[in-house]
């Protein structure tokens, strides 16, 4: 387990300095050493100008969460603050300031699949045990109630997995960017396709069950093919 919480927040956090360790600029004008022009066809230049748009969002969200809190007025200023920061990366770079905006709700491809994947293993861990509790509740001739069990078993299974998923994504989620997510909590994926991964963690509970409750050899009795 914590192997696999090193691995995931290595991924997360080891690529680049996180958007949350820039310091808030007081005026919400954008600075950087590097003013090039960013040449998109090139994957690196694609990446820089999302980790800067990204930086840029969140600064917006960090300077109105210091300087105006709870206010009326915090969501106007708050978007006031991310033009001018866009508007600045625009300019260092050499780019349109909406094409900033689009990258900066670009979804990071390597630590979404990290984090989908971290969390699919321990899911899948968590069902083969529970299926296997079940199974060894009923005999070869009870499989009809074996069956009924498991069906209503995945459903609540697949809930608390979805709900576990969603914590466990804000969680990578709040350390790779800041510890105010705000409204970008909307874009984690277990929160976009939540119907998707419901679905799927269904459909994996139903083909772990089906595999558990075969036969291990053709010798086994009757009596024996629900036991462990």
């Amino acid at each position: 387990m914590k192997v696999l919480v090193t691995l995931v927040l290595a991924i997360a956090l080891g690529s680049c300095a996180r958007p949350g360790d820039h310091p808030v600029s007081s005026n919400c004008l954008w600075t950087e050493d590097d003013n090039r022009t960013l040449n998109l066809e090139n994957l690196a230049d694609r990446h820089h100008l999302r980790d800067d748009a990204v930086t840029a969002e969140d600064l917006s969200i960090r300077w109105a969460d210091k300087y105006f809190g709870l206010r009326p007025e915090y969501g106007a200023r708050r978007d006031e603050c991310m033009q001018s920061l866009f508007s600045g990366v625009a300019s260092h770079h050499g780019v349109d300031v909406n094409l900033v905006r689009q990258y900066s709700t670009e979804r990071d491809i390597v630590v979404d699949s990290a984090t989908i994947l971290s969390f699919g293993i321990l899911y899948l861990a968590a069902v083969y045990y529970v299926v296997g509790k079940i199974r060894r509740r009923f005999s070869a001739d009870e499989a009809v109630n074996f069956w009924i069990l498991t069906l209503v078993m995945s459903v609540g299974v697949s809930l608390i997995g979805l709900l576990v998923g969603n914590l466990w994504s804000i969680v990578i989620e709040t350390y790779r960017l800041s510890v105010h997510l705000s409204y970008r909590m909307n874009r984690i994926p277990f929160r976009q396709y939540w119907f998707v991964y419901l679905l799927c963690g269904i459909l994996a509970f139903w083909l772990i069950a089906f595999i558990r409750s075969r036969p291990h050899g053709s010798n086994k009795t009757p009596s024996t093919e629900y036991a462990d």
